[in-house]
């Protein structure tokens, strides 16, 4: 056993051990729910029961390479591509309202060919974006005085929200903004009273703006306020992802046991895997897992807290955010808190560009966690 401690310390490093452990525990966990929440999925449509596993584990494979070399490179050289790199992902998220992208559940989100090699422009914007601000605004740290300092960063963000918006986005859209606001309000950035309550009041006519624009969301916000009523439409995911969870007790039916993957539960590997870890394991195994996720987002703040360096604070401060509010978000949703929406569960929902994003994300965080109180601040 102090083998195998020793040994993954070596492959860690000087980063945080603490953050590389707890990655590594929320993959396994995530990628023993896919097994069990694709099973019936992959055999109904594909013949082979772990054929979505498969693809999860090779897209993991990859992911934890990425992550360990990534994790070995100095952060602040991210400084001279991270423009370029916002450049090439906004292009890439407006050719996806083009002929070439793909839609899949009527969502046209991805680039690709047919179903081998597909790739979602919107995981990979997400550290893009943190990335881009947290650049500009290390750069231009005396023009953060004011408001007037920030105009760029607001800049990308609408940019990426308007191409958001075309996605028909929402879920990716909050994710971005948040992102975004996160570094921005690392920053220091200093905001009188009436300037937040016009942001606010701005941010909420634009949601409003959003929702009754198609009236599949209006009809998802409808159903959530009477979740009694249509179970058997509006109301069916909801109702049987409470089922799942409700079902699950104290310790669950147990692991591969879930009832609700033999496609009562849409999008059980996916969106609502979360309702399968509760079925299967219970309150306790549901209440492991949240507590695994909380001291993993407390140990990215508190990467981005102690890190003396700008640069690297802001970067970890919007990663760490990206999580915590897809984490948020999901576990909202399935357990029937808030409307339902397309919110991925880090390291635990199916997706290849979702899982390999994360992991290249936590690479970086591996390597702020390493460097930032190394060197000076450039």
């Amino acid at each position: 056993m102090k083998k195998d401690v020793d040994s993954m310390k070596k492959i860690s490093g000087n980063m945080d051990f603490g953050m590389f452990v707890i990655t590594i525990i929320l993959l396994c966990i995530g990628l023993v729910m896919v097994a069990s929440a694709s099973s019936y999925h992959s055999l109904i449509y594909y013949g082979n029961s772990n054929e979505l596993f498969n693809k999860q584990l090779v897209f993991a494979i990859l992911g934890v390479i990425a992550m360990i070399i990534i994790s070995r490179i100095d952060y602040k050289k991210y400084k001279k591509w991270s423009y370029l790199a916002f450049i090439i992902a906004a292009i890439l998220l407006l050719l996806v309202i083009t002929p070439l992208g793909v839609t899949r559940n009527g969502a046209q989100r991805w680039l690709g060919v047919g179903e081998t090699f597909q790739i979602q422009p919107s995981e990979i914007m997400k550290p893009v974006l943190v990335l881009a601000i947290a650049t500009y605004l290390s750069r231009n740290v005396k023009k953060l005085n004011n408001i007037k300092g920030y105009i760029v960063p607001i800049i990308m963000l609408l940019i990426v929200v308007l191409l958001m918006y075309l996605q028909k986005h929402m879920s990716g859209m909050l994710v971005l903004i948040v992102a975004a606001v996160s570094v921005i309000f690392a920053s220091g950035i200093k905001l009188k009273f009436r300037a937040i309550a016009a942001g606010v009041l701005v941010i909420g006519m634009v949601g409003v703006a959003f929702v009754m624009a198609e009236d599949f969301r209006l009809q998802r916000i409808l159903a959530f306020m009477n979740p009694e009523e249509n179970l058997k439409d509006d109301n069916w995911q909801a109702a049987q992802s409470l089922y799942a969870i409700g079902s699950g007790g104290l310790f669950g039916r147990g692991l591969g046991q879930s009832r609700q993957k033999y496609l009562w539960l849409p999008e059980a590997q996916n969106d609502f895997i979360f309702s399968i870890l509760g079925e299967e394991l219970g309150f306790v195994g549901t209440t492991v897992v949240l507590g695994l996720f909380g001291f993993f987002i407390y140990k990215g703040y508190k990467i981005a807290m102690t890190c003396k360096d700008f640069y690297g604070s802001l970067i970890a401060a919007g990663i760490t955010s990206i999580f915590a509010i897809q984490i948020l978000i999901n576990v909202a949703v399935v357990t029937c808190s808030m409307p339902v929406t397309g919110m991925t569960l880090p390291f635990f929902s199916y997706g290849g560009t979702s899982l390999f994003i994360n992991l290249c994300s936590m690479g970086i965080i591996l390597n702020i966690s390493k460097n930032c109180n190394k060197t000076k601040e450039q």
